[in-house]
Formats: C-alpha cells, structure tokens, sequence
C-alpha cells in the first residue's frame, strides 16, 4: 500500500478520543501543537482540530491556551490524570473491563490495537454518572486468584501467529513431566480459563489438536510456514467441551452427564453463579438448601477438585466414574497422600 493511501486509511480509521487523547499528549509533553501540525499528524483538517481542542476546553475543562509568540497549544495548571468523562450507567461496566483487557496486554503488539478500541468505546459518550479514572478505579476492582504468570512478550506473538495463521515451534513442558519437548503447532486459538492462557492448536508429531499452558511454553519460534484452520472449528465451544481447560483429544466431542446434589451455602452460591455454559440448576425443596446442579463436559478430573472443594455439601448422583474418583481422592487426603 502507497504512503499516501496509508495515511488516508489511517485519517479515516481515527476516532475522536483517540484524536483528543493524542492532542493530549503532544501538549503534555511540551511540544506546542497548533491546529495545522496536528492536522497533519492525524490526517484531518484543520478545522477538525480546533473543534477537539474546544470539546477539551470548554467541555473536558483543560486548562488549554493558546501561546501567540510559540504558536501552539499549552497547559496553563498542571495536568496530571486524563480529565472527566460523562457517561451513562451502563457503560461503567464495559469501560472498567476495557481497561483491564488493555493491562493484560501491556507490552505487546496487541495494546495499540485495545487502546484504538477503547477510543472507540469512549467516543461519543452522553449521560448523567461524572467519574474519572481514579473515581473508577476506587468504585470498581477485581480480586483474582491463582494468577497464571503470563509472559506479554510470548502473549503478543502467539496471538499474532493465530491471527496471521503463522506456524509455531516452540519446547513445552507436561503438567507431569520433568522433561521439555519440542513441538510444531498450527495455532487455532488462544483462550483465558481459571485467569490462565492457554493456546489451542494441531500437533504435527501427534497429527491431533492439544491444548498448551503458555507459562509452560519456551523459545517460541514464528514460522514461514502457513496453514488454513479447518472449516467449522470452533474455539470457544472447543474449550466449552470441558469443565475447565482439558479435553480429550480423541474425542473431543463426547460429552457426558454430570450431577451433583449441593446443600447449604454451595447451594445458595450454585443459583448465583455459573461455572460453566451447560450449567442448569434443579432445586430439591422449597427454601433452595438443597440443589442439583448439572454439566455435560467431556472429562472428569477437573470436577474432581471442583466437588472435593466443597467438602461435605457435595455428593456425586452421576456419574459413577466421578463418584469414584471423588472418593478415591478423598481417601488420598486423609491419608496423607
């Protein structure tokens, strides 16, 4: 694509916030924007410009002024944080998952692209809620346990490969293994499960699809080679096939049954939450201290943990392969191991 057409194409792409928080910027950092040099910059007119640099004065309330002997822009008070934006109440939500999406991805190829999404979410915004960033971040928080360590760097590159359909090599690590193998993966997918990232991709060695941790990924190599993922694959249901993140590669559409009878608070907690897609909740008598709650996953060992997690207000209905394992595993506890 020609320079010229490339500039046009960006200029046409650019939203407004994304436009006013580069004009920010720019006069942030001292270098005395006016309207024609940021005209050029963006690819827009001049009279474009001059209406951001009046929503920022008159609107957002920037101490903005215009210097006649350095022709440009400056602040005349200190700016520390990005200023109030005014939004309606539906959107909190959306604008406080943005944020956290575009912290994931910090680092990596990937930010530019969440920060021009986020521009866009927060174009146009009209409501009666008045917040600012650290309103925001003092209202709303997350609290999430066992944090897989994910390497941002490796993250963006994967995620480049999936989106550019460009093979991988890369040394890997089982769960249970102490030894790293080398494997040469087309990669389909990348997916987020239980606050850990995990690659879903064909194995050439083993000519069948598997699923890695990236934490246990090593000296990933972007390939040459290209490859078409096959019609029809689906990574969301693919991961949805499993209670949590394992599925079995033989089969990796069966699917079974599961019920678990719940009482007291795990049952309160059952008709409050949702651990999986399939997930449906029977009550088994008035007040709700006793439920049902069902899934139809492809392989047990993860509901092993899950039942086990809440002692004795779980019991195995079905099937009698989990209501084994369960037991099985509990009588490793009491043991000792």
């Amino acid at each position: 694509m020609a320079k010229s057409q490339e500039a046009f194409r960006l200029g046409k792409t650019r939203w407004p916030m994304e436009r006013i928080y580069h004009i920010h910027e720019a006069v942030q950092e001292g270098r005395l924007p006016n309207c024609s040099t940021m005209a050029a910059e963006l690819e827009v007119t001049a009279k474009t410009i001059q209406r951001d640099i009046t929503f920022m004065r008159d609107r957002l309330n920037l101490p903005l002024e215009y210097d006649d002997g350095a022709h440009g822009y400056r602040y005349t008070a200190d700016v520390s944080t990005f200023p109030v934006f005014e939004v309606g109440a539906e959107e909190l939500a959306g604008l406080f998952l943005a944020r956290q999406a575009i912290e994931a991805v910090r680092g990596t190829q990937l930010e530019r692209t969440m920060r021009e999404v986020f521009a866009r979410l927060t174009r146009s915004m009209q409501g009666r809620v008045k917040f600012g960033w650290a309103d925001l971040d003092r209202a709303l928080s997350r609290k999430p346990r066992g944090v897989a360590r994910t390497d941002l760097k490796l993250f963006g590159r994967l995620a480049e490969a999936v989106l550019r359909r460009r093979e991988v090599e890369f040394g890997y690590r089982k769960l249970g293994s102490d030894r790293t193998g080398k494997r040469r993966v087309q990669p389909y997918h990348l997916g987020e499960v239980d606050q850990c990232w995990y690659l879903i991709g064909f194995d050439h060695a083993r000519q069948a699809l598997r699923t890695f941790a990236l934490p246990r990924i090593r000296s990933l190599k972007v390939l040459r080679g290209t490859f078409e993922v096959p019609e029809g694959f689906d990574g969301v249901a693919y991961l949805g096939s499993s209670f949590g993140v394992w599925t079995d590669p033989e089969r990796p559409d069966f699917k079974q049954e599961v019920r678990i009878e719940l009482s007291g608070y795990a049952a309160r907690l059952a008709q409050e939450r949702r651990w999986h897609p399939s997930q449906q909740v029977k009550p088994l008598n008035a007040t709700g201290s006793r439920v049902e709650v069902r899934f139809e996953v492809g392989r047990l060992e993860e509901l092993v943990r899950w039942t086990l997690s809440w002692g004795g207000q779980a019991r195995v209905r079905e099937p009698a392969e989990l209501r084994k394992l369960v037991a099985a595993e509990a009588a490793k506890i009491q043991a000792g191991g």
